[in-house]
């Protein structure tokens, strides 16, 4: 996939109250909306579930979270440059090479500043079909580049392989508070906060109504099952939280060596299909 263009990183900052009251998406494979207030960090959360007509909706808690964690995307990123005998790129040159979708190859944190901001400016209108806006949201205090994750999801979502399927709908990065869709990136902490009372334990991401929040652990390093894949695994977290503020529920592995369905729950488990991060492959 070609690379996009480099912008200018103007940002705006706005802030979201915590308790910020957050619709829900997802009942029975239909949209609906139910309003519900976040809670504060300390209450009780509640049990993860693959559709919910209580709270968010995420893939869940791996069984041994606390105990084990994925090889960290810089592993995964360096790996080739890291062998014997060949020359190590400084950081700067090696950026500079690689592709949209492995920048930003950070270290993985607990929390950030708390405070989420939109970054501004818009794209132009990706593919044909019904119109749906996104806006980008990046907590402050998180390692790598913000424009870096704006690049990544423009490319994900621009691409026919994506939500828009060559004519189903289109879509468009806007700055305005009232896009369709806001894709944000942020801390475990923050994630934790706003996906509650789902208990996404510090390790999955979620969606909570028309936000698909992506964990910047998860963002940049994958997990284990992916072999060390972090574009795939990107491609996917995008593809997956982008499609159930659109509707959609998880499903499950169709069959031993097939491609893996964008909402089936990779993070977790591949169930014997193949990594696979696009709706359409």
């Amino acid at each position: 996939m070609p690379a996009s263009a480099p912008r200018a990183k103007h940002r705006r900052r706005r802030r979201y109250p915590m308790g910020l009251a957050l619709g829900l998406c997802l009942v029975s494979g239909a949209s609906a909306v139910l309003m519900v207030s976040v809670p504060e960090t300390d209450s009780a959360p509640g049990s993860p579930a693959e559709t919910s007509a209580t709270g968010p909706v995420s893939d869940g808690i791996p069984e041994e979270s606390g105990s084990s964690h994925p090889a960290t995307g810089e592993e995964s990123a360096a790996g080739a440059a890291a062998a014997p005998g060949s020359p190590s790129p400084s950081p700067s040159s090696s950026e500079e090479e690689a592709p949209v979708l492995l920048r930003s190859v950070e270290e993985e944190v607990d929390s950030a500043d708390g405070e989420i901001r939109v970054v501004d400016d818009e794209s132009e209108v990706m593919g044909e079909g019904p119109l749906t806006t996104f806006a980008v949201e990046v907590e402050e205090g998180l390692p790598g580049e913000d424009g870096d994750f704006v690049d990544a999801v423009e490319e994900i979502l621009g691409d026919p392989r994506s939500w828009g399927n060559d004519g189903d709908r289109s879509f468009q990065r806007v700055d305005g508070d009232d896009a369709d869709i806001r894709v944000l990136l942020a801390a475990p902490d923050t994630v934790d906060r706003m996906c509650a009372p789902l208990n996404t334990n510090g390790f999955v991401s979620c969606a909570n109504g028309n936000r698909a929040i992506i964990n910047q652990n998860r963002w940049v390093s994958g997990v284990e099952h992916f072999d060390d894949d972090l574009e795939t695994y990107r491609i996917y977290l995008i593809n997956h939280e982008v499609g159930h503020t659109l509707g959609h529920g998880h499903v499950n592995c169709p069959g031993e060596g097939e491609p893996a369905p964008v909402m089936q729950q990779q993070t977790l488990d591949l169930q014997g299909c193949e990594a696979n991060g696009w709706v359409h492959p």
